[in-house]
């Protein structure tokens, strides 16, 4: 008789083959899950909004960036602040227009109302309209061009925008907000102008403490090097005197530096008042 022998090795790889499949079945559930609970759930993930008062690249002189958020569910209106630096010798912001498209995320085929409040060259406002309760993220486009390209050197602002998304949030509700006349985006323009130049004078006031922490150090550096000098042979000397001038001038540096800051402080606090005589007589 003949015995067959028992393969022992197809037993084990079928048992393995059968964990892969549920294993993978598994996976696959789970993602298609993920994938699909939006739909089934009515809910729509959060999407990364842009940083408030970061701005961002449009070519290689302007820089714009959202610098406020706000929306009122009772009114069904959101408001969009942007500001736009420049770094050109010549600037071409007065040659620059604006379009805005706004959409729910949701539904990218349903393009929204806006309505562009331009403040000045540097600053405009976008009021969008009719944006509900439950909105849950809207996405808006700002896409800038040049009114005459004839007049610049290139259309380097052709296929530029700028994108971003605001998730629905309490953060940003507030119930006063409505349509304003144009002198109430002037002043809030002024206010705004303030507030950076505050933020610039706080950095400053910072810098100057951190140089004056700094001298501080070198000034107690140079006295113990001082103290040293009298036991030391002359070649020693001669490098902690070379070591003491270095601190010496380093020391004087870091004064004029904060002289410097100091006069530049005194330069922005002259403008927020000007700013503020600015928005009393508006």
């Amino acid at each position: 008789m003949i015995r067959v022998k028992k393969n022992k090795h197809y037993k084990f790889n079928n048992n393995q083959a059968k964990s892969y499949v549920i294993g993978f079945s598994t996976f696959l559930i789970l993602f298609l899950g993920i994938l699909i609970s939006p739909f089934v759930f009515g809910k729509n993930y959060s999407y990364a909004e842009v940083v408030e008062n970061e701005y961002q690249t449009i070519n290689n002189t302007i820089r714009m960036s959202l610098v406020k958020k706000e929306y009122n569910p009772e009114e069904k209106l959101f408001r969009l602040d942007f500001a736009i630096k420049e770094s050109a010798q010549i600037t071409a912001l007065p040659n620059v227009k604006y379009e805005v498209q706004s959409r729910f995320v949701e539904n990218q085929k349903k393009e929204l109302e806006t309505e562009i409040k331009k403040v000045n060259d540097n600053y405009f406002v976008v009021l969008v309209k009719g944006v509900p309760e439950g909105y849950e993220v809207l996405s808006t486009t700002i896409t800038p061009s040049y009114i005459h390209p004839e007049l610049q050197t290139t259309n380097d602002l052709e296929n530029k925008s700028l994108k971003i998304y605001v998730n629905e949030s309490e953060k940003i509700v507030n119930l006063d907000l409505q349509e304003q006349e144009e002198k109430q985006y002037e002043k809030e323009y002024l206010t705004f102008k303030q507030e950076e130049l505050k933020a610039e004078i706080e950095l400053s006031e910072k810098e100057i403490d951190t140089k004056t922490l700094a001298i501080v150090e070198l000034k107690n550096l140079i006295k113990n090097l001082e103290g040293e000098v009298n036991y030391q042979t002359e070649e020693e000397k001669f490098e902690t005197t070379n070591t003491i001038n270095k601190h010496q001038t380093t020391i004087n540096k870091y004064e004029n530096e904060i002289t410097t800051i100091k006069n530049v402080i005194e330069e922005y606090n002259n403008r927020i008042k000007n700013l503020e005589e600015r928005k009393n007589n508006n």
